[in-house]
């Protein structure tokens, strides 16, 4: 029988619909705005100019905010965090690593250290490359940097900031946020968190617009943020940290005097000072605002630009704000009713797209088909997309498909040294099984198997890294740091132990043999990241780190008394990390394969 072709429904492209219909109405807005609609009154656009001024200096604030705030969150947290015992403050290697995971988590920061009553620092300091990270124990009796910071730090019952200093070693100024820690009301330490004023100059000069110049005065006129700070043949020094306003080769910030300048209110109530200075006949305009409470002295935040900017302003809204008023009532039922037609499908569409953004692949819909051309491919191609990231989102890591749908996914999987704890399973006795078993049916084995012990491992939060023949390898750690790294690995194991158990019991009722499992756990230095060629790679772990908690799992054929369902082999580094509650018992020293130095390894009970 012949088939029969039906003619394609009519499809609009949306560019058409809207060119002709808007462009239709400006069309009638100008020519009958240009008629009756008025002058845009100055004081309307003075205040429109006053807005925008206010709304620079409020940006500016907040930008400088972000930037100080997380030195004081950290030494806020460290603080309390070695106050309530977790760490002791004699442990230097437990402060290193506490040290180093706070430049990791903000990097705002230069440098974290804890600083002792008797001066002696353990200091963690942000490369020169501004990625890799060294620790180091210092001697802080000759050095003026830890003893004023010590002496500030230890007189005060909350963070607080630092004066700038100058620090030698990193050839630029500095502030600190310091905050005491106390044992019965005494003072064991002061942790200071460092963040380098040439960063955040560079910083606030990348979020301020092309036209502007941000600036941030102290007390006495000294600089701490502008772009030329660093850039001047002024010398600095411990004994001159910081230059004036008038010292950095800068003609406009040269004439700045707060006492000329005028004070401007906004619609909102909120308010800002102006100053118009004029160099080499070109006028312009410095607009700031002082704040108290950034700092322990008061910040002059500001920035200034051509007036020819703001002319150019001006004459962009004479230009602009010819309305058509007359034209306003009958073109807005019709923009509505267009838009209505328009807005439904793309707000259905932005909807959906929400959803795969929340990696909810289950509840996106299915777009239906639209009669505008752009809208109808903008929903095919949604619906293919829904399906393939569907399909997607079971061959990689569940951990890992948030990042993969990030911009920044280059720079978060990365190959980087992270500390991980890994997680190797493996079937006992598995060729017997394989063997009594067919194809179909031991694959549905295996699907169930994984499954089982899967789904206890990402609710623990860790990433399975892969399927080895009835194998599991899964790490915590990475790509997002884990503190509790190892606990989570080892809750991991005692829930695939409690299943396995409970699942034997039925599979006992049912007159089948029991499926245990064996299972090896270490934790350690590894590379995280995208590892292989460049058509194919994979996000993975190497280093010795997954040798051992391979080896580690190996080992429990030695000590497999065949009555468990689970056999659990801890190495020490990991036992290390657990909490006292988790009963351990200790197997002894063994020189695994491989390996040339003995590991402690204790049996989780």
């Amino acid at each position: 029988m012949p088939r029969v072709s039906h003619p394609a429904a009519w499809r609009f492209p949306i560019w058409l619909v809207l060119a002709t219909t808007f462009g239709s109405l400006a069309a009638i807005a100008i020519a009958l705005g240009a008629a009756v609609v008025s002058i845009v009154s100055y004081e309307n656009t003075r205040d429109l100019i006053d807005f925008i001024a206010d709304r620079e200096v409020t940006t500016l604030e907040r930008s400088l905010r972000t930037e100080l705030d997380p030195a004081l969150e950290q030494v806020r947290f460290l603080s309390g965090y070695l106050a309530s015992g977790m760490v002791a403050p004699d442990d230097d290697q437990r402060l290193s690593d506490l040290l180093m995971g706070s430049l990791a988590a903000s990097p705002q920061l230069t440098g974290v250290s804890f600083i002792r009553p008797n001066l002696q620092a353990v200091a963690a300091a942000r490369q020169r490359d501004g990625k890799l990270f060294v620790t180091r124990i210092e001697d802080g009796l000759g050095q003026p940097n830890y003893r004023l910071a010590y002496r500030l730090g230890s007189t005060t019952h909350e963070p607080i900031w630092g004066v700038p200093i100058f620090v030698s070693e990193l050839d630029k100024p500095v502030m600190s946020a310091l905050a005491p820690v106390r044992h019965e009301g005494e003072v064991i330490g002061v942790f200071a968190a460092v963040v380098s004023l040439p960063e955040i100059s560079e910083n606030l000069q990348a979020r301020a617009g092309p036209e502007t110049t941000p600036f941030v005065l102290g007390a006495g006129g000294t600089v701490f943020s502008h772009r030329q700070l660093f850039s001047g043949d002024f010398h600095l020094s411990p004994e001159r940290p910081l230059p004036r306003f008038d010292e950095i080769n800068d003609p406009v910030l040269a004439k700045f005097d707060e006492r000329l300048a005028e004070e401007v209110t906004t619609g909102n109530d909120s308010s800002f000072k102006q100053q118009e200075v004029v160099v080499d006949g070109a006028k312009h305009l410095i607009i700031f605002r002082t704040f108290s409470d950034l700092v322990n002295q008061p910040l002059t935040v500001g920035i200034y630009l051509q007036s020819s900017v703001i002319d150019d302003l001006f004459d962009a809204l004479w230009n602009a704000l010819y309305g058509a008023a007359a034209v306003i009532a009958a073109v807005v039922a019709f923009a509505l009713f267009l838009g209505r037609r328009i807005g439904n499908p793309m707000h259905e569409l932005a909807e959906a797209q929400s959803r795969l953004v929340a990696l909810d692949f289950s509840g996106a819909p299915t777009l239906q088909r639209s009669r505008f051309r752009e809208i109808d491919v903008a929903a095919h191609a949604y619906n293919s997309m829904r399906n393939g990231l569907g399909w997607f989102s079971t061959y990689v890591p569940q951990s890992l498909v948030p990042h993969l749908m990030r911009p920044t996914s280059s720079q978060v999987l990365a190959s980087r040294e992270v500390e991980v704890t890994v997680l190797f399973t493996d079937i006992v006795g598995f060729s017997g099984i394989a063997q009594r078993l067919s194809p179909r049916r031991l694959a549905a084995f295996l699907n169930r198997h994984f499954t089982l012990l899967g789904s206890h491992i990402v609710a623990e939060g860790g990433s399975i890294d892969k399927y080895i023949g009835d194998s599991i390898m899964a790490f915590w750690g990475a790509p997002e740091a884990q503190e509790d790294h190892a606990v989570r690995a080892v809750h991991a194991a005692q829930r695939i132990s409690a299943r396995l158990t409970a699942d034997n019991a039925r599979r006992a009722r049912k007159g089948l043999a029991p499926v245990r499992v064996r299972i090896g756990i270490h934790s350690g230095r590894a590379i995280a990241g995208n590892i292989g060629a460049p058509g194919r790679i994979n996000y993975t772990l190497v280093g010795d780190a997954v040798n051992i908690a391979q080896r580690l799992e190996q080992y429990g054929k030695q000590v497999d008394d065949g009555t468990r369902s689970v056999i659990v082999s801890i190495s020490a580094d990991a036992a290390k990390l657990l909490p006292p509650d988790i009963a351990l018992t200790p197997l002894g020293e063994e020189t695994l394969p491989g390996r040339s130095t003995p590991t402690e390894i204790y049996r989780l009970e």
